[in-house]
């Protein structure tokens, strides 16, 4: 077991009529509606809307990878990335001219489905998931007034049902806005000169409550559906964040193979970080003498799964159905590899080789997306096989289904809803 453990540096981190109208008018809408307030309101269920599918513009052939289909989609008024659940997506929504933020929810069909406003400098927002498998959304609100100057004085986080926009827990207050991995908010210092965060929090998907407080002495790193790694009393510990049960600590991991016969104590530390929202898997670093080396652990056994070579750093991602993958220098060869999990770490365990500086993006619909020597390419998260390579755009986000969020080409930031080949095309709900 490790001798110490090497503490981080803070994180970087009422009922209403249902309405149709078709996704293109949604912006007037919400333009027409929005409004200001002197500071967060009691968030209350959203707007429930049934919006018509609008056509996405045709895209050329090759523009799109193998698992998605481009030849017919569904326009969004998404004005940056949405995030995608089980059945449909949710994104942000910025009027021209200004005006309250709004966050949309739509089926995978293009409809839409509930709408519900956020005061403009909350635009960060997470997806999560219970422990009994419901999706949620979590949005922020706060009494900021950038267009007086004002900064937040109170933050609170709200999550959401994303297919009904119906509210399951909140308002809680937080420090600031999302910083991630998982459930994780900070204040994040008003500067340009500066990437530093204030305190964090990380709740409970469950409840909202909060689990860790960096303000009460934790260090808080890593939050994942209801597991939350921290350094707590000198140790690196994972917690339940229901009960605040302790799972694991990291006096029982086992030191590296690389370390072995190396003098001196070894040292752990968290990260890298996932370059995705949050990840079931957390990297780990280690040290002794002049040995170092990387560890991937299951975050809610602390079981590990992989060891990689201190000669690059690993990049971990993750998505919300417990899928996982690393990509580094592999400990036995030298050789750049992913390693990757479908399902819950630990289970469909494979690595294949991979091409040097190959790098995960992101997993979506059960597919991983990476990026190597100027190209986009997807592999399978069975096996991770090879099926896609090109200078085609790569998904932002996906459902259960296999429908795909994508900007489109030429879009001018738009985005589109776009099926899996073969999914079935009615005009209807999911």
């Amino acid at each position: 077991m490790p001798e110490r453990f090497r503490r981080p540096s803070p994180p970087r981190r009422a009922a209403r009529a249902r309405r149709r109208l078709p996704a293109a008018a949604l912006c007037l809408l919400l333009a027409a509606t929005a409004c200001g307030r002197p500071g967060p309101a009691d968030p209350v269920d959203a707007l429930p809307l049934d919006g018509e599918p609008t056509p996405a513009p045709e895209v050329e052939p090759g523009r799109f990878p193998g698992p998605v289909d481009g030849s017919a989609g569904w326009a969004t008024p998404y004005s940056s990335e949405p995030k995608g659940s089980d059945t449909g997506f949710v994104g942000p929504v910025s009027p021209e001219g200004g005006g309250e933020l709004h966050f949309v929810g739509m089926d995978d069909r293009g409809r839409t489905r509930w709408s519900t406003e956020r005061n403009p400098s909350c635009t960060g927002f997470a997806l999560t998931r219970t422990g009994g498998g419901d999706d949620l959304v979590v949005l922020l609100d706060s009494d900021a007034a950038p267009e007086r100057g004002l900064l937040a004085t109170r933050t609170t986080a709200a999550a959401l049902d994303p297919e009904t926009g119906r509210k399951v827990w909140g308002p809680v207050e937080v420090p600031g806005t999302w910083v991630g991995p998982g459930l994780v908010f900070a204040q994040v210092a008003h500067t340009v000169m500066s990437a530093e965060t204030g305190p964090a929090v990380a709740l409970a998907a469950d409840t909202g409550r909060v689990a860790a407080d960096e303000r009460q002495g934790d260090a808080v790193l890593h939050e994942y559906q209801g597991t939350v790694l921290l350094h707590r009393d000198g140790a690196l510990r994972a917690v339940d964040a229901g009960s605040g049960r302790e799972l694991w600590d990291h006096t029982g991991l086992e030191v590296p193979a690389a370390l072995e016969g190396a003098a001196g104590e070894a040292a752990v530390s968290y990260g890298p970080r996932p370059v995705s929202d949050s990840a079931p898997v957390a990297v780990m670093a280690w040290e002794r003498g002049e040995a170092a080396a990387y560890t991937v652990h299951g975050l809610e056994d602390g079981r590990t799964l992989a060891e990689f070579s201190s000669r690059s750093e690993p990049v971990p991602v993750g998505d919300e159905h417990g899928r996982a993958a690393v990509a580094g220098t592999s400990a036995r060869s030298g050789a750049p590899v992913i390693t990757g999990w479908d399902g819950a770490p630990g289970t469909g365990g494979w690595t294949v080789e991979a091409e040097a500086g190959e790098r995960p993006v992101r997993i979506v619909s059960g597919y991983l997306y990476t990026e190597a020597g100027g190209e986009n390419r997807v592999r399978s998260m069975a096996d991770g096989a090879l099926l896609d390579s090109g200078a085609w755009e790569a998904p932002v986000a996906g459902t259960a289904g296999g429908a795909a969020a994508m900007p489109v080409p030429g879009g001018g930031g738009a985005y589109a809803l776009f099926p899996s080949p073969g999914a079935e095309r009615g005009q209807g709900g999911a």
